[in-house]
């Protein structure tokens, strides 16, 4: 039987498909229900579902196909399965596959070979196997499979209820299924040394990963196709970047983010950090925010190029190790030097509480190399807009990460968080990078394409970056 309920949870999004809606498409998501058809006097659909949808870390890449009655969600038995699977523009096998209960599981299977190799396993007892009950699962191994993104799948049904009873015309589905991939970078920031980062796609591969230190910026590009047919079966497209938190420059409260060239609204980032080791941010855009950029892009494009940037001005903000403080923290001056005083501006407000200010108590030191520079304690303000002060000299001779450790934030010794922040800044040269969508905003308000406020906009950012000096 089939649930009446599928739940998918997206970090804060949730889709609720009850029983069999009209259209229920999975490009992006790893699941997809087709719309029904008909299927004698009744109305059938295909369900298929990767192992990974909901765990994209799952070793095991399984995807199971599965022909249902729409009315009470039994699957129809003696199907047989014509699939024809393509990955980009390369096919990868034309297959057919008969199955007497009617679910059809095959397991993708990555190795060095450029060849395509289908075999098939049998599982269930010796009396399954003389019933007829025994499973049988299909391995597909070949080079294109050590790597997720987006597959598409060519199905027709050619048998249904009884593999005598031979279906003229077959059914036709088609088929796009994304299967989750994780790809690990390895950053060497001239402040915070080598990071390691990795992002998860759950639509199709990244490529041209690169982090620009100048800008904090990380940026990366997918193939996508931009038309009204293919966002039509596109539920969502999701992205999920993670860092540690020993990244000092990226861990604030804000970001910003553009999509081939076009801010996309703050809504499409959401913040994970119930970790005390690291931080993930998921940019997921709706149907709504790829039609928007289907209409307001500026090139034909064949991709969705990806750009995640600090918001001007952000505070660092993180969570403390047990999920319950947020601290947030600001400093003056800005640029934070050796043998000079730094006053650090902090608030500790309670995550369970919508992050409202608190009365706590907390302990706080700065520490560099393992060594405490300066260290207090007290007791936070539960006053919106008041903000303690921690004023410390720095030593000559410091320079580089340092941490803001906060501990026993009230009495709890699993309230704890280390904000690391770079003392005697060091700046890569006068080879600026300027961002893609400054360059272009400056050719479009050229041509009278946006207006003078987007583009002083523009102006404004490369001033808050120090690129331009004003």
């Amino acid at each position: 039987m089939k649930p009446n309920l599928q739940i998918l949870g997206v970090y804060g999004i949730i889709i609720l498909a009850v029983m069999i809606p009209v259209n229920v498409y999975g490009h992006g998501i790893g699941y997809e229900v087709l719309p029904p058809v008909q299927l004698g006097n009744k109305m059938v659909s295909l369900e298929v579902t990767s192992s990974q949808y909901e765990n994209p870390d799952n070793p095991d890449r399984e995807i199971q196909f599965s022909l249902f009655n729409v009315e009470d969600g039994i699957t129809i038995r003696d199907t047989t399965y014509h699939i024809i699977a393509s990955k980009g523009d390369k096919q990868l096998f034309d297959e057919t596959f008969a199955t007497r209960d009617g679910i059809f599981v095959f397991v993708l299977e990555g190795d060095d070979s450029e060849e395509i190799i289908i075999t098939k396993e049998e599982q269930g007892s010796f009396f399954d196997s003389i019933i007829g009950l025994n499973k049988e699962i299909i391995h597909v191994k070949g080079s294109p499979f050590k790597s997720g993104g987006l597959y598409k799948f060519d199905v027709e049904i050619t048998t249904a209820e009884s593999f005598s009873n031979k279906l003229n015309p077959p059914l036709e589905f088609d088929v796009g299924l994304s299967i989750p991939d994780r790809v690990f970078f390895d950053i060497n920031d001239p402040n915070f040394g080598r990071q390691a980062m990795s992002v998860v796609t759950y639509y199709d591969e990244i490529s041209d990963f690169r982090y620009d230190p100048e800008i904090r910026g990380i940026s990366f590009s997918m193939p996508f196709e931009w038309n009204e047919e293919n966002i039509n079966q596109t539920s969502v497209v999701h992205e999920e970047i993670t860092f540690s938190k020993s990244f000092g420059d990226l861990l604030v409260a804000d970001y910003f983010t553009t999509v081939n060239d076009l801010e996309m609204p703050q809504r499409v980032i959401t913040i994970d950090e119930f970790s005390e080791k690291q931080r993930i941010v998921h940019i997921v855009l709706n149907q709504n925010d790829l039609y928007n950029i289907l209409e307001n892009q500026n090139a034909n494009n064949n991709d969705m190029r990806f750009m995640l940037i600090p918001a001007e001005n952000s505070s660092l903000s993180t969570v403390t190790g047990n999920g319950q403080y947020r601290i947030t923290v600001d400093w003056t001056p800005k640029e934070i030097r050796s043998n000079s005083e730094t006053t650090f501006l902090f608030s500790i407000t309670d995550v369970f509480l919508k992050n409202r200010p608190v009365s706590v108590d907390y302990e706080l030191s700065l520490i560099h190399n393992g060594k405490i520079i300066a260290n207090t304690n007290g007791k936070s303000s539960d006053t919106k807009g008041v903000r303690e002060e921690f004023k410390v000299f720095i030593p000559e001779g410091i320079s580089g990460p340092v941490t803001l450790q906060f501990n026993n934030l009230g009495d709890n010794s699993l309230a704890r968080v280390g904000i690391p922040i770079v003392v005697d800044r060091i700046m890569t040269g006068s080879n600026f990078s300027i961002p893609d969508w400054v360059r272009n905003n400056a050719g479009w308000w050229s041509e009278g394409m946006i207006s003078d406020n987007d583009f002083v906009s523009s102006i404004q950012y490369l001033i808050s970056k120090g690129i331009i000096s004003v």
